[in-house]
């Protein structure tokens, strides 16, 4: 009795495991909005994430540090795949390192187009998915997925997985706006300047830009200075992995809680 006591007294005082430093960081699997497949008829699937605690994944330019996820598909012949549609990102940490991310659950959207005419009682889609989760340690991921659907003269709707996709696609930056972007700096400039311009006055605060190449990287600090006219001027050092030779900058603006696709172009 004695000896019980003392084990449960010292497992008591012995450190809790960290479980930011135990992977795999997350749960994660392949939906599809339908049960079925119909000719001619593009569905969207997409890859849901699940994030524990702590832990986040990587938007398509990570910044400093981070491993953007992605996605390599196998499809039945006629089939195609569109790139992948990125949710708004999040400010994070990997470590004491800014970066681009999620920490929230999300689901990263794909549109699948089936050819006018498919001759098979079934098809099956296939991906291989690679990703990093990351809290106080990082832990890559490597999964090949598949769904199997029949074919049907009508597409039959998954309810659940059709609602993961509705509030991903609510989470799509804007691209109905009224906020117009130009690049003052001159091309390879050692500092980016933008000028954002609405007709609708952009708040002073909580603004952020993540830009969808290296031009811009998340360990570098974004001034944002309010004109007389109630424009806005970001001023941010060009990233030293930022490619050569670009006269545009295309991203995504956060203008409070809205979040903006912009491409920002030269006035000259």
């Amino acid at each position: 009795m004695r000896v019980l006591l003392f084990l449960a007294l010292f497992t008591a005082f012995l450190p809790a495991k960290d479980p930011r430093l135990e992977g795999p960081g997350l749960a994660i699997k392949l939906i599809s909005e339908n049960r079925s497949v119909t000719a001619g008829q593009p569905f969207t699937v997409g890859l849901h994430i699940h994030h524990y605690p702590g832990f986040h994944t990587y938007w398509k330019n990570p910044g400093i540090v981070g491993m953007v996820t992605s996605l390599e598909w196998t499809l039945p012949e006629g089939f195609t795949a569109s790139e992948i549609q990125w949710p708004y990102p999040e400010n994070t940490f990997m470590g004491e390192y800014p970066c681009h991310g999620y920490e929230r659950d999300v689901t990263l959207l794909v549109t699948i187009t089936p050819p006018r005419e498919i001759p098979a009682k079934e098809i099956t889609l296939k991906t291989n998915a690679m990703w990093m989760a990351c809290a106080k340690g990082c832990f890559p991921g490597y999964e090949t997925f598949s769904i199997s659907l029949p074919v049907t003269r009508e597409a039959l709707a998954d309810a659940t997985a059709k609602a993961h996709i509705a509030k991903a696609a609510s989470e799509m930056p804007s691209t109905k706006h009224h906020v117009k972007a130009t690049l003052l700096s001159k091309v390879d400039a050692p500092r980016i300047k933008i000028h954002f311009k609405s007709k609708k006055r952009l708040p002073s605060k909580d603004l952020y830009f993540f830009s969808n190449d290296r031009q811009i990287s998340s360990d570098k600090p974004q001034k944002f200075e309010t004109q007389k006219d109630g424009s806005i001027i970001l001023t941010v050092p060009r990233s030293e992995f930022s490619p050569e030779g670009e006269n545009s900058i295309e991203g995504v603006l956060k203008a409070g809680k809205k979040h903006l696709t912009l491409k920002a172009t030269s006035s000259t």
